[in-house]
């Protein structure tokens, strides 16, 4: 039963893909119509560089620091970002043509010169995305009002890292400077929100290294996202437990901050359950303590277990996984699949911050989204 759903999976995808790509060669060709065949060559060269780099970060791992994989991997990206907002932008434009030419007896609202201001601006997107992801995460503050908080509480600092996603395009360089960037705020404690891999561990155990330098007087804690699981994180968990982070599982720390009690709580990504059964979600477990607490945070990869988080007594939860779109168009979209996906926001009684990622998945683009680490401060008032 398994094979057979995982084969309807791969043909829907290998369908998906083809579509994508007889649509991209039709476009190819509106740009330049006297020359078809090249338009059609490049945008198969480029389609290919796309797969193969993911493909070859999935079969090679050994590869991952050679230059030809190097090389791949870059092309594969900055043409992900550029198909990307091209296509996102192409398809309403071409719908808006195609009613148009039905009630005006085939005469095109849109000429080539549309679709070269459409690649011109996309080409235009993707630079500027670029030049976002290389200046590398903003450090974002943000005061977190509390009522009737513990005045040993009162200021109290965290430091998120979210969706750093570190494989074939972020690596030692950008880490380092991520925790630069975080010791620097000097906060209390750290919290990592999952999706901090993306690729086997070892093909990037060197470049975890420096999250061993993160520093705060609490400590760093860890919970899982969705792409640890699809890389292997039964090898990456003794590795980021090794570097000194503290994993939660559906359960928690508790803190003694010069008296008062800080409850920490993880909970897995979903995506766990189908690995181990102490991966599964739990936040009734997660929430359990015999210790009488102050304050509760939750630590979630995606923002979904917010009326849970709220229910059983959290005042703060931290999440991810939304990207906040990560780049123009997709940042458009995002609202339609979550409801909170973006920064501070109040639900009922908790207080749930989505951090739109420090780092970036595939394609290596900000545009309009800039990466983060986000620094919190607890507030009496």
């Amino acid at each position: 039963m398994f094979f057979i759903t995982y084969d309807r999976v791969v043909i829907r995808l290998i369908l998906i893909l083809a579509a994508l790509l007889l649509y991209t060669c039709f476009k190819a060709i509106q740009l330049s119509p006297l020359q078809p065949y090249l338009m059609i060559s490049l945008t198969i060269v480029f389609f290919i560089s796309m797969v193969s780099s993911m493909f070859f970060s999935r079969t090679k791992p050994e590869s991952f620091d050679t230059p030809w994989f190097i090389m791949l991997t870059w092309t594969g990206s900055m043409f992900m970002g550029f198909w990307g907002s091209f296509v996102m932008i192409s398809i309403p434009l071409d719908i808006i043509n195609v009613v148009w030419t039905l009630f005006n007896h085939g005469n095109s609202l849109f000429t080539q010169i549309i679709w070269m201001t459409v690649f011109a601006v996309s080409i235009l997107i993707t630079l500027i995305g670029l030049v976002q992801v290389l200046l590398g995460p903003k450090v974002k503050n943000i005061n977190i009002p509390v009522e009737n908080l513990p005045g040993e509480l009162n200021g109290l600092k965290i430091a998120q890292i979210s969706d750093l996603h570190i494989g074939p395009t972020i690596q030692t360089r950008y880490v380092e400077k991520v925790v630069k960037k975080t010791n620097a705020t000097k906060p209390d404690l750290i919290v990592i929100t999952g999706d901090l891999a993306d690729a086997h561990t070892e093909s990037i155990k060197k470049h975890l290294q420096p999250l061993r330098h993160l520093t705060s007087r609490f400590g760093t804690f860890y919970v899982t996202g969705n792409h640890e699981y699809y890389w292997g994180v039964e090898t990456l968990l003794p590795e980021l437990k090794a570097l000194g982070m503290k994993i939660l599982m559906s359960s928690n720390i508790v803190i003694d901050v010069d008296g008062a009690k800080l409850l920490v709580a993880g909970l897995p990504d979903p995506t766990g359950r189908s690995f181990a059964s102490d991966h599964k979600p739990d936040i009734v477990k997660a929430r359990t303590s015999e210790i009488k607490t102050q304050f509760n945070i939750l630590l979630a990869h995606r923002p979904d277990p917010y009326e849970a988080a709220e229910k059983y007594g959290f005042h703060l939860q931290f999440s991810g996984h939304t990207h906040a779109g990560q780049f123009f168009p997709f940042s458009l979209l995002i609202p339609i699949a979550h409801k909170y996906y973006k920064g501070l926001n109040r639900h009922g009684k908790l207080w749930l911050y989505v951090n739109p990622g420090t780092g970036y998945w595939g394609p290596a683009n900000r545009f309009g989204i800039a990466s983060e680490i986000t620094l919190a401060k607890l507030t009496k008032i």
